[in-house]
């Protein structure tokens, strides 16, 4: 297989394959993370897709899974990134895997959202990886070649707990001021990833997750829990909306329960860590 954008999901996923001896390509914008990801033993090219270029090797795409990890830019509401490298593509690959966000529904107030649910995003973010999955099923349907969109919300894992943040005694908003959360541990996003690479079935959108929708107050609560530190102190949302970075407003701003069904009933994939603590443990411990 060949991930576009081989990041923090991307090596996470290049572990699971090195661990059943499966295929492995990656693309990095760097000779320095080329290097790093040869001396894990992957395969590994540099594509920079913000520059012109050629069209795409055919021995990265041709008869392939085509993952796609790559973020969009940091602003606008379409995906020049993506279309770029559709459009750079001429060895057709078996299929394309997009991971895309739960942020295309935008704001439901708390409601749930699945699949048949109609994209609304709230944010560029979301209106960004919106366009991006409408270039994909265009693409698909143009060259016969199957498509999975992968809506992700938030991930979290090794060096990706809020740590730091807690430290620093930045605070959190009251509880029951935030509405229902939705996260997956990066293991379990990784792993999802490769069952819908291999999924034969007609589904194209499938909402990945844990299932565990206690909210970012909870969530950060129990972070400090579990790694020793004190609990963090306690503003009112509002208050502490004006604190806070674009990114992390719209998690606190935005609130949805994204149902996952779909990814069990259709693609048989239970994730490991179900319960937040286990996963933030698990993230401790690695």
């Amino acid at each position: 297989m060949t991930v576009v954008g081989c990041g923090y999901t991307g090596r996470r996923l290049l572990q699971r394959c090195l661990d059943t001896r499966r295929d492995f390509f990656g693309t990095v914008r760097s000779a320095d993370a080329a290097d790093r990801l040869r001396a894990a033993g992957a395969g590994a090219g540099i594509l920079d897709l913000d520059q012109p270029g050629d069209a795409l090797p055919p021995e990265w795409t041709a008869q392939r899974t085509l993952i796609y990890m790559a973020p969009p830019p940091d602003t606008g509401e379409t995906a020049p990134r993506f279309r770029a490298c559709l459009a750079r593509i001429t060895a057709l690959p078996e299929s394309v895997v997009y991971l895309s966000t739960t942020a295309v529904y935008g704001d439901t107030g708390g409601r749930t959202v699945d699949e048949t649910t109609p994209a609304a995003p709230a944010s560029a973010r979301g209106q960004r990886r919106l366009d991006a999955e409408h270039a994909l099923r265009d693409w698909g349907i143009a060259t016969g070649v199957a498509v999975r969109i992968l809506r992700v919300p938030g991930i979290y894992g090794p060096g990706r707990l809020p740590l730091e943040r807690l430290r620093s005694g930045a605070p959190v908003a009251r509880a029951g001021e935030t509405g229902p959360g939705n996260r997956i541990h990066v293991d379990d996003l990784a792993a999802v990833s490769l069952v819908a690479a291999d999924y034969p079935g007609a589904e194209i959108v499938f909402n990945v997750g844990d299932g565990d929708h206690r909210g970012m107050d909870e969530y950060f609560r129990a972070v400090a829990r579990l790694a020793g530190l004190p609990a963090p102190p306690e503003l009112p949302l509002e208050e502490l909306l004006a604190q806070v970075s674009p990114a992390m407003r719209g998690f606190l701003v935005e609130s949805r329960r994204v149902d996952t069904t779909r990814m069990r009933a259709v693609l048989g994939f239970e994730p490991r860590y179900a319960a937040m603590e286990d996963g933030i443990a698990a993230s401790l411990e690695a």
